[in-house]
């Protein structure tokens, strides 16, 4: 029996080896498409037309902890005609007070208050959506009211998007964990996002693979209302997610950057911050699938946990192919360059962020379960029109693919 056991476990941890070592070669003959943001040029763009106009766009619910310095950190950008549409999402606290303040010291500043939120409407998509509405501008940043820009990343953001064609240019940011565990959380978590959205998949036209990210979407105007902006994922509790997909089966040019001492935010607080700050994001983004997280869960422990345990059993072919795999795990994160704190070391201690990963996927289906439903921002979103709506989006989502292939 513990022969059978052990024989299983070798399989499983040189299956899982494998696997990263073929991501590992992968990456290195793609490592031209990863891009950072902080090396791009800020300078202006060599199309004779100078920089184009540019909104920043955020919505801001309760945030008044952190939606000061962030706001502060976005006026602080020289990009030329900048506009900042912030967003004032029914707050109860002080946010609102706060962003008046600030708009009477700078006048890019404008403030949408929202009183109400419509039906089938997710309350940030709708903030977002509302304030795209009331500019003219030719491109959109959309991001977080927690998120801190380095200075001029706005110029090398457009710059490289409009030298490159790129019509939605989304950037990983570097997020600030201050403890061990929250950076051997972000080490799993960031692979599983890499593996996801893999930078050369995102930016091939005849691949499906799409992205997008919260802190970071800058969108090319006409591209953003072509594909109706939010109103096709306007339940989406991904929507940044869902915004690059559609984008990028409309038949428009995606690229990620990553983000490294260019766009800062604390995301969550701690390993256990991490974990239930998945709690709506994670079930949502396998469209509620109970199938898909029955494969997910050991997909991820397989990932995480296989080569560490293999290296333990087997024959020594198995256990140096699983050594191997380790060693192939810690090259992908440093190549990472210490986003995050995330360093080719956290490869040893993979398989608590692993297990912390899938115990944030069972908890996200569990709670989502068990209260037929989302709750995001003191809102209950049932599960039954959330199903609906993506049943929905992704008919339309295909119909888009096809109809531009």
């Amino acid at each position: 029996m513990v022969m059978e056991i052990g024989a299983i476990v070798s399989g499983v941890g040189s299956f899982a080896s494998v696997f990263w070592i073929f991501w590992v070669l992968e990456s290195w003959r793609h490592r031209a498409g990863t891009l950072w943001l902080e090396e791009q040029t800020a300078d202006p763009p060599a199309n004779g037309r100078g920089w184009p106009s540019l909104a920043l766009v955020l919505a801001a619910r309760n945030e008044a902890g952190g939606v000061e310095r962030a706001v502060r950190s976005m006026l602080a950008q020289d990009y030329p005609g900048l506009t900042l549409i912030a967003v004032d999402d029914r707050s109860t606290d002080d946010t609102g007070p706060i962003l008046d303040r600030l708009a009477a010291e700078d006048e890019r500043l404008r403030i949408v208050p929202i009183r109400a939120l419509p039906a089938g409407w997710l309350g940030k998509s709708h903030a977002l959506q509302l304030a795209a509405e009331s500019s003219a501008a030719e491109w959109f940043l959309f991001t977080d009211a927690d998120v801190i820009l380095a200075p001029k990343v706005l110029r090398r953001a457009v710059g490289l998007a409009v030298r490159e064609g790129i019509d939605h240019l989304f950037a990983a940011p570097d997020t600030i964990n201050e403890s061990e565990p929250e950076r051997i959380f972000m080490s799993m978590f960031a692979l599983m996002f890499a593996i996801h959205a893999p930078p050369w998949r995102v930016l091939d036209p005849s691949r499906r693979a799409a992205a997008g990210i919260g802190a970071f979407n800058l969108v090319r105007a006409d591209a953003f209302r072509a594909v109706g902006g939010y109103r096709h994922i306007s339940l989406s509790i991904d929507d940044d997610m869902r915004l690059g997909q559609a984008l990028k089966f409309a038949g428009y040019r995606s690229r990620v950057v990553m983000g490294r001492n260019a766009v800062a935010v604390r995301w969550q607080v701690g390993l256990w911050g991490m974990v239930r700050g998945l709690e709506k994001n994670f079930f949502a983004g396998l469209d509620f699938r109970l199938a898909a997280v029955a494969l997910g869960v050991p997909a991820i422990l397989i990932l995480g946990l296989g080569p560490h345990l293999g290296v333990f059993f087997g024959p020594w072919w198995s256990r140096a192919t699983c050594a191997a795999g380790i060693g192939a795990i810690a090259i992908s994160l440093a190549r990472e360059r210490r986003q995050g704190g995330i360093a080719w070391y956290h490869a040893l201690f993979l398989p608590l962020g692993a297990a912390a990963c899938a115990l944030a996927l069972i908890r996200s289906t569990w709670i989502t379960l068990r209260q037929g439903g989302v709750r995001w921002r003191d809102h209950l979103y049932p599960l039954n029109e959330l199903k609906e709506h993506v049943r929905r989006r992704n008919a339309w989502a295909r119909e888009v693919w096809r109809s531009t292939r």
